[in-house]
């Protein structure tokens, strides 16, 4: 399913919440049967979608034209939308608006992750990049929980600067997902013992932020944590006694 059928057939789904998630879903099945932007067709990733709440209002958008600005994403500066756990994304304008994608390597230039931001204000985070190369006993590769947790935060964040920018309406919502998770081993880099996933598709799970200055960490709480508790965790191990122990890193990734 196309970006536009996937909005035309969300947009009757209920109320600005229920849209956002009806669209999410559907954008969640299009990437995981290998129709994402950019050629990504990678058999896991992470899908990651900002949605404000006006995008269905008739006439909704941004200017996103070549013209028009774009203070934290354009094609000098891509990694200003960032991709979540990739560096050195490549920006690139679209016949829906502007996307940042990242190559799976040097030497390949199969796209790993893209970030792309739709003229309606839309944000499609899809990202293979958290899924390490590195093969488990079980011969399916581990996910970087860090990275996720970390990279999840610092995006979002991001996206909503970018919106914020552009007068989107509040609130904002966010729908995470994982695909192709079953059998992968959830690492922590030591803060707990990895354990394999035991869903093959962790969706959705969505919040709404009432306003741009949220504290996306807080916000983002229990989607966080139902990826740790799909590997049998309780939550996740990065927060502990009212502290997430992350909180510094994010900060110097802002």
């Amino acid at each position: 399913m196309s970006y536009r059928d996937a909005v035309k057939a969300a947009k009757y789904a209920g109320g600005s919440n229920e849209q956002a998630t009806a669209l999410h879903e559907r954008r969640l099945e299009t990437v995981a049967a290998g129709g994402g932007y950019f050629g990504f067709d990678e058999p896991r990733g992470i899908v990651l979608h900002v949605v404000p709440t006006g995008v269905y209002d008739d006439g909704y958008a941004i200017d996103l034209s070549e013209r028009g600005v774009l203070p934290e994403a354009n094609p000098s500066r891509p990694a200003q939308l960032p991709v979540l756990g990739g560096d050195d994304a490549r920006g690139t304008w679209t016949a829906d608006g502007f996307g940042a994608r990242v190559a799976a390597s040097d030497r390949d230039e199969r796209c790993a992750g893209y970030a792309h931001l739709f003229s309606n204000g839309v944000v499609e985070s899809v990202s293979a990049l958290p899924f390490d190369g590195s093969s488990s006993d079980a011969g399916v590769p581990r996910l970087d929980g860090r990275t996720v947790e970390l990279d999840a935060v610092a995006c979002v964040r991001r996206y909503l600067r970018v919106l914020s920018y552009h007068r989107a309406t509040a609130p904002i919502h966010v729908a995470l997902s994982a695909y192709g998770t079953e059998g992968c081993p959830l690492d922590s880099g030591g803060a707990a013992e990895p354990r394999e996933i035991r869903e093959d598709v962790l969706a959705p799970f969505p919040v709404s932020l009432q306003n741009f200055d949220a504290d996306v960490r807080a916000e983002l709480a229990d989607p966080i944590d139902a990826v740790w508790r799909a590997a049998g965790h309780p939550g996740s191990p990065f927060f502990a006694d009212g502290e997430w122990t992350l909180r510094s890193a994010y900060e110097e990734s802002r």
